[in-house]
């Protein structure tokens, strides 16, 4: 039996279409739509026409594509909205979370970015050092770090934490035993990380290499005595952009939200 084909046609094109463009079918004039019917019958087979029933539950189906289509796309742009309003929400706010790039994050959002039509919470973050009681053989005292990694350029890179900036795991309320080292700076080599002893000054030898340059957190927990001979004594450009790192996290990867002006 006979089918109206270019109007089935002229509906999966419309429903292809992106959200807010010309929808053909749902905007087609009724006279429009008339004459396109009526040019379908004209070359249908005069002994086999398509009876009253089949053209109007084509119709039907036509109509119902078009509805479904735009009724997608006003849920799709309800939801963006929503989820918008509360990624701005979170701006000020500190977060723990998971970044894109599959890294612990914990932080304040300072800003908020769409993209591909999704938002992205955007966390500038310091990067920093602190005494940790997690196990570890660190003991009492002031330590030095020095994480070098070449650069793009062929310079050796790096970040010194040192004088004020040195970590002291000295208290008496805690038993520190280790340093948590966050948000290393994303680097295309490996990062390698030089340490001080407990006096805080002296030689800075090799801890331990980062082969994974995305790799945002190191837990220190070796002793004085099993760092290695290698030494860092080569001269390194210290940029200040290579104290901050950027994280990108996904609305539905935070695990925590702290309000401090609650």
């Amino acid at each position: 039996m006979s089918q109206i084909p270019s109007l089935i046609n002229n509906a999966t094109k419309s429903t292809s279409q992106p959200f807010g463009a010309h929808n053909t079918l749902n905007d087609l004039d009724l006279d429009v739509f008339l004459k396109l019917m009526i040019k379908q019958m004209q070359s249908q087979d005069p002994l086999n026409p398509m009876d009253n029933d089949q053209m109007l539950n084509q119709i039907s189906q036509l109509r119902s594509i078009g509805a479904t289509d735009k009724l997608t796309s006003t849920l799709d742009s309800v939801l963006l909205g929503q989820n918008i309003s509360s990624s701005t929400g979170l701006i000020g706010k500190d977060v723990k979370a998971i970044s894109d790039d599959n890294q612990p994050v914990a932080g304040t959002v300072t800003r908020v970015t769409i993209e591909d039509g999704k938002p992205k919470l955007q966390l500038d973050l310091n990067m920093k050092a602190e005494p940790s009681i997690e196990k570890g053989d660190v003991g009492k005292g002031k330590y030095g770090y020095r994480i070098v990694w070449q650069g793009d350029d062929g310079t050796l890179q790096g970040v010194e934490l040192a004088g004020d900036q040195a970590i002291d795991t000295t208290s008496s309320v805690s038993n520190y035993q280790s340093i948590q080292l966050r948000n290393l700076p994303v680097t295309k080599s490996a990062k390698q990380i030089y340490r001080t002893d407990n006096s805080g000054s002296g030689d800075y030898r090799l801890v331990t290499t980062i082969p994974d340059g995305s790799q945002s957190s190191y837990l220190d927990t070796s002793a004085d005595n099993a760092r290695s001979e290698t030494r860092q004594t080569l001269p390194f450009v210290k940029s200040p952009s290579n104290q901050v790192r950027n994280f990108k996290v996904s609305l539905s990867n935070v695990s925590e939200v702290v309000d401090h002006g609650a």
